[in-house]
């Protein structure tokens, strides 16, 4: 039974409290939600699946004007000689023309991941030259940069946010993107200096990945204290990792001898993140 006491203004105060959060939680959904919880809690989890393993290849795409480019711009720790590539823009353009009209659906499983990585990573090349100079992609403003919808792939304007999180992560079980795919920053996996393509995707993956676990810039680990330090990619996309292995550790252990041999003796590892650095990707 209630009295007059339980309706008391401090008593009330709480819940008042909960009811304004709650509507604000829900107007700021409703103007950004997704976006916004992005930014505030790291990409949103997805639950992956092989949504093209079955799809039969009718066409092919033509990923050489790419290629051609990151071979002479791109060096071999993955830095990006952007005033070299701006003098090329045209060719950049060009190949950004064709991604428009690539025959998506007609593509192989393979090419299709080759293509939304190739494209992901050929569109931030072309925002950092459309802001230059920057010391860091952050520098572009946010309404500019992650979430514009200014990119045509296969006749849709997406976003580089929308092609990472709605047309890759969710269709392809595949953790090993996050070593493929490039924002422009020193602590983001190195570039290629070539493009991806379907008929070598496999083996591109592998060895993109084993380049990022042979290099202290995004994996170090220290048998002594058992401390194992990793890219934040890791920390950010952990529930991708977590779909293709029991923990992040044992993920990362089965790419890097050391830290497979030290839980290979029962070793308790503990995890701590690398810093991120977030500097331009560029020779200098």
């Amino acid at each position: 039974m209630s009295t007059d006491n339980d309706r008391s203004p401090l008593r009330l105060a709480p819940l008042v409290l909960c009811v304004v959060a709650a509507a604000l939680g829900v107007g700021l959904w409703l103007v950004g939600g997704p976006r916004l919880l992005t930014r505030w809690l790291g990409p949103p989890p997805v639950a992956a699946v092989e949504a093209y393993s079955g799809t039969p290849a009718t066409a092919t795409f033509d990923h050489s004007r790419l290629d051609a480019l990151l071979r002479a711009h791109v060096d071999a720790e993955g830095l990006v000689d952007y005033a070299a590539l701006g003098r090329e823009s045209a060719a950049l353009d060009a190949y950004l023309a064709s991604l428009a009209s690539a025959p998506f659906e007609e593509l192989g499983r393979d090419e299709k991941l080759a293509l939304l990585i190739d494209a992901y990573n050929a569109f931030t090349l072309r925002l950092i030259l459309d802001h230059r100079p920057v010391a860091s992609i952050k520098d572009i403003p946010s309404g500019k940069r992650w979430d514009d919808r200014r990119w045509t792939l296969a006749g849709e304007t997406l976003s580089l946010n929308q092609i990472e999180h709605e047309r890759i992560r969710p269709r392809f079980r595949e953790p090993r993107v996050h070593f493929a795919l490039v924002c422009a920053a020193r602590s983001c996996p190195p570039l290629r200096a070539e493009a991806y393509v379907g008929q070598r995707l496999e083996a591109q993956l592998a060895d993109q990945t084993r380049r990022v676990h042979s290099d202290e810039r995004w994996v170090r680990f220290d048998p002594a204290s058992g401390t194992l330090q990793l890219t934040k990619l890791y920390d950010w996309y952990g529930s991708d990792f977590l779909q293709a292995a029991p923990s992040v550790e044992e993920y990362a252990a089965a790419r890097e001898p050391s830290v497979r041999a030290a839980l290979a003796t029962g070793q308790r590892v503990k995890i701590r993140w690398l810093p991120y650095d977030w500097s331009l990707n560029e020779r200098r």
